[in-house]
């Protein structure tokens, strides 16, 4: 796809386990490329990059010529997946989910596996509703600085910002681990706006761009 892979489960053959494994190979290529950036003679070492993850339902099937085909898949499902992919950047962080898939990651996925946690509640670009978007977390053993209770700090403070007490998103934010960029965003939100919620506010915010 360009300068990106698209890749899904669940097609030919149905399964309900098709989101926890699509969480398993984000998490995988996470890992690869984590250890590619720890060698500076690595040629993908000084590499970026964004993972999108949205669980529901697509067209999959074969597309092209008999000289050359490939087989796909298409959909509102699709397009999201993409807007979270996009989304990495700007939330400062590696795999961004939509709220199902987040929801089965909580429900299947043992924590030794990954983990999810609420990052914002935003309106995607080109899209009519606003959607909680969620990241996918290596295990404690991966990340020994984002433990449970940071985790759980961290979604005490998303869960501040949209309900517009924005002094005490502050106070929640400003204690997780300086490595941890996924607090950024939502501090310069804050932070724009002299911890102060505009009067206005409904909890979105409206991402510009792809």
């Amino acid at each position: 796809q360009g300068d990106a892979t698209l890749g899904f489960w669940g097609w030919p053959f149905a399964s309900t386990d098709a989101p926890v494994q699509a969480a398993r190979a984000a998490l995988g290529i996470r890992t690869a490329f984590s250890r590619a950036a720890a060698n500076k003679n690595h040629p993908l070492s000084d590499f970026a990059m964004g993972i999108g993850l949205a669980h529901g339902r697509a067209v999959a099937g074969k597309i092209g010529t008999s000289e050359q085909v490939k087989v796909t898949v298409f959909g509102p499902v699709v397009n999201l997946a993409s807007r979270l992919e996009g989304m990495t950047k700007r939330l400062r962080v590696p795999i961004v989910m939509d709220a199902a898939t987040a929801a089965i990651v909580r429900e299947r996925m043992p924590s030794t596996e990954g983990r999810a946690r609420l990052l914002a509640r935003v309106l995607p670009y080109g899209m009519e509703s606003p959607a909680n978007v969620h990241e996918l977390v290596p295990p404690v053993a991966d990340v020994p600085e984002l433990t449970d209770e940071r985790l759980a700090d961290f979604e005490q403070g998303v869960k501040d910002f949209i309900a517009g007490d924005w002094e005490g998103a502050y106070r929640a934010l400003l204690g997780m681990p300086a490595s941890d960029r996924a607090q950024d965003f939502l501090l310069q939100q804050i932070t724009s706006h002299g911890r102060v919620a505009p009067p206005e506010w409904d909890g979105v915010i409206r991402l510009p761009g792809k």
